[in-house]
């Protein structure tokens, strides 16, 4: 019995080459658009954990600064003066100095700035770089002595004062939300501490102390992730810049993209990736941002959001996407040269083979006339 001989016909080789390559290069653009959403996700978690790392940071700074006030109001020449019996004079005179007051009186300005309980207000205000005001209000709100002149002289219709009022805040401090004061001072931000009756609890008077929010900043930026990560700290009510890198952006822009962390909210969620916003002088590349609310300041609606462009966040994907090209590319011309092979090293044999078995079914008779 004949050997069998098989043929292979490169031309069906090298087309089941070519039908294969497609293949692979689909499979490889759904790995990286898969490992793309992964590493998107993963980073948003760590973005989402860098936010709840600078807001214990914000509420650290913020309730260290609460100490710092109490310990004032601890001070005898603090509390010896917020214990004496007010000042007399009903509120129409009151209106009148708080309108000498923003006057400038001399005067009056000597008396509550010149004091002896000023000199010491000054003294222990030392202690804290960005402290800008440092004032002593009694129980009506009137202002005792004062770092600098600023301010109201009566405080008894502000906010904060009436606050203080209420039985159920007791002595926990009040913040006032960051502002930029008249005269382009910078943005600053207001912590009043009240000062109560250890006996029964009543309100004795305040303390009340001016920031330069900038200093608040500084606590949040240390928080770095790679090259473009950093943190920002904005209302949470309608994303006003409160702190951040550019100072020209505080109390000024809206974090860019703010409508998507509501949505995040919405879905439970600590991160989202925000598209690329352009309009008017903002330009902002798209961006995966983490958020946290800060919890432990009272009076304020602040959140603190770290973002990092996302062209940084996935160019690891885009690196492995190069290589992943060069090879399908590869691949290409790795089919196409054997293809070549296969046809110069099949064709030729296979022809000689083929004129072998024909010459051995010649009869002998016939090659030997031949």
């Amino acid at each position: 019995m004949s050997k069998r001989h098989y043929e292979v016909d490169p031309r069906i080789l090298t087309v089941f080459f070519f039908v294969a390559i497609p293949f692979l290069a689909f499979g490889a653009l759904v790995v990286m658009n898969l490992a793309r959403g992964h590493l998107q996700n993963v980073t948003g978690q760590n973005l989402e954990q860098r936010a709840g790392e600078a807001r214990q940071l914000v509420e650290r700074y913020v309730l260290g600064q609460f100490s710092h006030l109490h310990l004032i109001t601890l001070d005898p020449q603090v509390r010896a003066a917020v214990s004496a019996p007010p000042r007399g004079g009903g509120p129409d005179e009151l209106r009148r100095l708080d309108q000498a007051w923003a006057t400038g009186d001399p005067a009056l300005v000597a008396s509550v700035a010149g004091s002896p309980l000023a000199a010491r207000l000054r003294e222990v205000g030392r202690t804290q770089p960005a402290l800008r005001l440092l004032q002593v209000v009694d129980a009506r709100g009137r202002l005792l002595a004062t770092t600098a002149r600023g301010g109201r002289l009566w405080n008894g219709d502000t906010a904060w004062f009436r606050a203080f009022g209420d039985a159920e805040i007791g002595g926990a401090p009040y913040v006032v939300d960051i502002v930029s004061p008249p005269g382009g001072a910078g943005a600053m931000f207001e912590i009043d501490v009240p000062t109560r009756d250890s006996t029964d609890g009543h309100l004795l008077g305040a303390v009340r102390a001016l920031y330069d929010a900038s200093d608040l900043y500084s606590v949040l930026a240390s928080v770095r992730v790679g090259r473009t990560g950093h943190a920002v700290l904005m209302r949470a009510t309608d994303g006003l810049v409160l702190a951040a890198d550019e100072s020209s952006r505080v109390l000024k822009d809206r974090f860019p993209g703010f409508e998507y962390i509501g949505v995040a909210r919405r879905e439970n969620r600590g991160f989202w990736t925000v598209p690329g916003v352009h309009s008017g002088e903002v330009e902002e590349p798209p961006r995966i941002v983490g958020f946290a609310s800060v919890e432990q300041v009272p009076s304020v609606e602040w959140t603190v959001g770290v973002e990092q462009d996302l062209e940084e966040a996935v160019s690891p994907i885009k690196s492995i996407g190069w290589y992943l090209f060069a090879h399908v590319i590869g691949v290409v011309v790795l089919t196409v040269l054997l293809a070549l092979y296969f046809t110069s090293q099949l064709e030729a044999p296979v022809i000689e083979e083929a004129l072998h078995l024909h010459e051995e079914h010649v009869p002998s008779g016939y090659r030997a006339a031949s």
